[in-house]
């Protein structure tokens, strides 16, 4: 994650979440832009140069940011997420909520001009909005984050298929505080949650992520809900992220497997 990255945010109302008003989206705006500084202010104390666009999907001809509407399959995306024991199943019906948003959103873009696209040229999915994106942005660097109007329920927030090699990735932030939407920014640039989440099953991986919580104090990835300003980025992060090209051991062996090898790149 360095140079020019693009921050497209796109605001959603659900049939059971509170919906978004002209107060709420502009004070989310703010807490974005603070987050925006943050991950700029980060990268310039490490020598990277990262400079972050922050855009968001218009659902007006007018110009102003009317959010887009689709209902969760279980009311919300907690109930939809966790509806099966199986996790896979809710996370194909929240797929199933992006790339509907996300038609709708590709349909306010002009049409892309990309050569190289895995869908055939329909507005139709994720996919298709990033490809219009990154035609339209002129980069590779794009971060596509769902907002929903939760911030004064419990629900959490979310970033899928960020180790797939064939599902684009995507947030959904149901909070206004700029560490959570931070937090789930690095997600989409290769970062790992190191707190323990609904999604570790493993009592392997708890101990680890408890580990990792014990040695990073400050890390932005194990503490999404303290003030950003007392935050930092963890070696290990900036690692996956990309802004340092190699891991010393000693920070990588607690948290890899000891037949695989930290790779320098």
């Amino acid at each position: 994650m360095q140079k020019k990255t693009v921050l497209y945010a796109v605001f959603v109302d659900s049939e059971e979440i509170n919906p978004w008003t002209e107060y709420d989206i502009q004070s989310t705006l703010d807490s974005i832009q603070v987050s925006v500084d943050w991950l700029e202010e980060q990268a310039k104390k490490n020598g990277k140069s990262l400079e972050i666009l922050l855009e968001h999907g218009e659902n007006t001809s007018k110009g102003n940011v009317i959010p887009f509407k689709e209902n969760f399959r279980y009311k919300t995306l907690s109930g939809t997420l966790f509806k099966y024991i199986d996790i896979s199943k809710g996370i194909d019906l929240v797929d199933d909520w992006s790339n509907k948003v996300s038609k709708d959103v590709a349909r306010t873009l002009p049409d892309d001009t990309s050569e190289v696209v895995l869908t055939k040229n329909r507005s139709n999915n994720r996919e298709r909005l990033i490809a219009k994106l990154r035609n339209k942005y002129q980069t590779d660097n794009l971060a596509l984050m769902f907002f929903i109007n939760n911030y004064y329920e419990n629900e959490i927030s979310v970033a899928l298929h960020t180790s797939s090699g064939t599902e684009t990735e995507y947030a959904i932030v149901s909070e206004k505080e700029p560490t959570v939407i931070a937090h789930e920014f690095l997600h989409l640039f290769g970062a790992w949650d190191l707190y323990i989440s609904p999604f570790d099953r493993n009592i392997f991986a708890k101990w680890k992520k408890r580990r990792a919580m014990k040695r990073y104090p400050n890390e932005i990835m194990a503490f999404a809900y303290r003030n950003l300003d007392s935050l930092t980025i963890s070696p290990l992060t900036k690692y996956l992220i990309g802004w340092d090209n190699e891991l010393d051991k000693g920070e990588g062996k607690m948290f890899i497997k000891r037949r695989w090898k930290l790779l320098k790149y």
